[in-house]
């Protein structure tokens, strides 16, 4: 199955030993953004994860429901892909 999203063109990621951190740069100039908490949590659902249902694991993860986090999850989702950081891959609609 294929993820909601995928890094955007010329974006490298990396992440931590233990998946704290999420780190994100165009590449070859940067900058490097570093995603920890929720934020690393969304990248790896959303970039990751099949995108069917990316969005309740994340709700999941911190316990909310779905209908709480929404909003915000999406705008963060917006934030990265205003900044060419993220691109929609075959399907973003949660289902």
């Amino acid at each position: 199955m294929s993820p909601a999203y995928r890094p955007g063109a010329d974006v490298a990621v990396s992440q931590s030993g233990d998946g704290a951190a999420v780190y994100v740069a165009h590449l070859p100039a940067g900058p490097i953004l570093v995603l920890e908490g929720a934020g690393a949590v969304i990248w790896c659902e959303a970039t990751e994860g099949p995108a069917e249902g990316w969005m309740t694991r994340v709700a999941e993860t911190f316990d909310e429901p779905v209908v709480g986090i929404a909003a915000d999850v999406l705008a963060f989702v917006h934030m990265l892909r205003a900044r060419d950081l993220l691109d929609e891959a075959e399907s973003t609609q949660e289902t």
